[in-house]
């Protein structure tokens, strides 16, 4: 069976950020307007060409990726269900990963050659970031992603699904990539964007969530706030339970990461581009894993 091994996962890790889509491979039940209304998205101000235009230049030189817990869920013949925990540790270019139950470890870097997806399509804009839905299939694999390329860095919600002559496998997992401000913030400032995340347990596992990204920064006041709200299931045409994420007085290093918490609980993310032009993280809390993007105002 194609299980989530570590070559697999360093495949799925790297190149389903290049096809920066989201819940299990399905297609969304509302429409584009439905998504917009429900989300208060615009209509995009960019075209899926004008985005992936700037991919291949993004991603050599980024010198950032971090990637949240990737949770995996097998099926085998006889309908039995299995799960398992990657737990991430990422520092610069590269991500260690671990799975708890069995102890295997593997390195996902930004070595891996990026991989453009097949299809993209936009689905709207806040905030001068217009959130893409794309997917793809590389060494039968399905990806799907939803996120987005903004100048200095990407984000984006992650679903792999594979499958083989001894049952099926999907993964769930966030990642950003990014070329680093590499320094340190001072005085005040705000930044807003969009955040995209999954439900991973429950029966909304790998329905997507899409809300409002908010970091505030005040140096004098103790630090980073970071607030996802206003969250929405785009797959059900609903408010998600979890209706806020919020993270308070969170660290900013000298070179503009910030990292607090372990898998389940935890974010991680950074500032990219001149003058911390871009914030961009991963988050995992309330059984939500997520990822977002936001430009300073």
């Amino acid at each position: 069976m194609r299980t989530l091994s570590a070559s697999g996962l360093a495949v799925a890790a790297v190149l389903s950020l290049a096809a920066c889509g989201g819940n299990s491979g399905s297609q969304p039940t509302l429409s584009l307007d439905d998504i917009r209304d429900l989300t208060g998205l615009s209509a995009p101000i960019e075209t899926a060409a004008a985005q992936q235009a700037r991919e291949q230049e993004i991603y050599a030189r980024a010198d950032s990726l971090i990637l949240s817990t990737t949770h995996v869920e097998t099926v085998l013949p006889d309908e039995t269900r299995t799960y398992h925990r990657w737990v991430s540790e990422c520092s610069g270019a590269e991500c260690e990963l671990l799975n708890p139950a069995t102890g295997d470890t593997h390195t996902a870097s930004l070595d891996t050659p990026l991989v453009a997806p097949d299809e993209a399509e936009p689905i709207g804009s806040a905030h001068g970031i217009t959130l893409m839905s794309k997917s793809g299939r590389h060494m039968d694999m399905d990806f799907t992603t939803l996120g987005a390329w903004m100048e200095h860095s990407a984000f984006g919600l992650n679903s792999v699904r594979g499958a083989g002559e001894e049952g099926e496998w999907d993964t769930l997992y966030a990642g950003v990539l990014g070329d680093l401000t590499d320094r340190p913030l001072t005085g005040s400032a705000t930044w807003l964007g969009t955040m995209v995340g999954t439900p991973i347990a429950g029966d909304g596992r790998g329905d997507r969530l899409v809300g409002t990204a908010a970091l505030n920064y005040d140096m004098n006041a103790g630090g980073l706030d970071a607030g996802f709200s206003g969250i929405r299931n785009i797959d059900r045409g609903t408010a998600h339970g979890v209706e806020a994420v919020i993270f308070s007085d969170l660290e900013v290093g000298p070179d503009g990461t910030f990292a607090r918490g372990q898998s389940g609980a935890r974010i991680q993310g950074g500032f990219y581009g001149p003058g911390h032009a871009e914030a961009a993280g991963i988050f995992e809390q309330s059984d939500i894993v997520g990822a977002f993007g936001a430009k300073r105002q």
